[in-house]
């Protein structure tokens, strides 16, 4: 059994997802159960948005139950760009687990995230220079990874990569005695590494199954809820809703309104949006308010497939339905984990960060 601990649940969901896609079973849990079939647990601390001290407290728990089972490895999932605790965790990591050092690699090259000269660039620019910048609880103010991470990087080595043949490289000298961290391209070479290639035609999505349609055959599209916790991306799920003639609902939500727009279109948006109400809330008080909308549709009738935008939005809906084991059951895009809660055949959770964007087929 193979072990990730993230800090939330959009990279749990995104690393089972990975796993899927090298054959493997996966699954994303919230708390550490090992009574499993899987091949890969993916579990979410929910500790991006706690200080330092709460966040390296619930990664090494985390870990010290994950190392009483002793896996064949643990992998730390942390943020591309370094947002959250990443040093404060790994350091509870390493000293549950009893490992003393760490490699450190959160670089995804293929999305234009990589570390040159100890800078990190997103797409050629400085972090610094970038939307992260104006991150409402992690702004990166610089791109020099040692002042991201805290300087004291004692043990932990964050080397350059630049691109797909750095990966290989790196996973090829993380050896059996360090703790391996990073993003979701460093996991998938370190799976190829120990012998799990990636599996071809792996694909399972609504858009496959229309393309495989009859001529003249008609496929329903899924009864899709979109939730949308991100702030950045809200207008543009708008306009993309307004362009396929979806229903979307800003807060104050009516349940009932909601559930009628989702019976008679098969489909509809909801997010938080910019209205009074929504002035001088915190933002964890409005994702709740969001997320018990989506519990409340739920609960009141049948949703096939449900997406859900932004990190701390997945996790508070999840854990509002009181999920807490969630099968890796269809590969998606790159970014984007889709689950199936344990023990349900519907509905099917899409979970991706706010930073990229949803596959067209999936809702519009």
């Amino acid at each position: 059994m193979i072990a990730v601990i993230a800090d939330d649940i959009s990279g749990a969901a995104e690393l089972a997802g990975a796993a899927l896609r090298h054959g493997l079973r996966a699954e994303v849990q919230t708390m550490f159960d090992p009574r499993t079939d899987a091949d890969v647990i993916c579990v979410d601390t929910d500790s991006r948005a706690m200080t330092a001290t709460a966040a390296a407290q619930a990664a090494g728990e985390a870990a010290r139950r994950v190392a009483e089972v002793r896996p064949d490895w643990i992998y730390k999932k942390c943020d591309s760009v370094l947002r959250g605790h990443v040093l404060a965790e790994l350091r509870a990591i390493m000293a549950a687990s009893g490992h003393v050092r760490t490699m450190l690699v959160p670089a995804n090259p293929s999305r234009g995230r990589v570390i040159r000269g100890g800078h990190l660039l997103v797409n050629g620019q400085p972090l610094h220079a970038t939307d992260f910048a104006r991150d409402p609880e992690h702004p990166r103010t610089t791109s020099r990874v040692a002042e991201l991470l805290g300087h004291d990087l004692d043990g932990v080595t964050v080397p350059d990569v630049a691109g797909e043949a750095d990966l290989v490289r790196q996973a090829g000298l993380a050896d059996d005695g360090m703790l391996a961290g990073g993003g979701v391209e460093f996991f998938d070479a370190l799976l190829t590494k120990h012998g799990s290639a990636p599996v071809t035609g792996a694909n399972g999505s609504l858009g496959d199954a229309r393309r495989l349609a009859r001529p003249g055959e008609e496929i329903s599209p899924p009864v899709t809820l979109v939730v949308c916790g991100s702030a950045a991306a809200w207008s543009k799920r708008q306009q993309q809703a307004r362009e396929g003639k979806i229903p979307a609902f800003s807060l104050p939500h009516d349940v009932v309104e909601i559930t009628g727009a989702l019976r008679s279109n098969r489909c509809a948006l909801i997010g938080i949006g910019e209205g009074p109400l929504t002035q001088g809330k915190a933002p964890s008080d409005l994702i709740r308010q969001l997320a018990r909308t989506g519990a409340a549709v739920l609960r009141g009738m049948s949703i096939e497939r449900l997406l859900l935008e932004g990190g701390a939005t997945a996790a508070t809906v999840v854990r509002e339905l009181g999920w807490t084991r969630l099968c890796a059951c269809e590969v998606a895009a790159p970014g984007i984990g889709t689950l199936r809660p344990f023990g349900q055949t519907a509905p099917i959770v899409s979970i991706k960060p706010g930073s990229y964007d949803w596959p067209t087929d999936l809702w519009r």
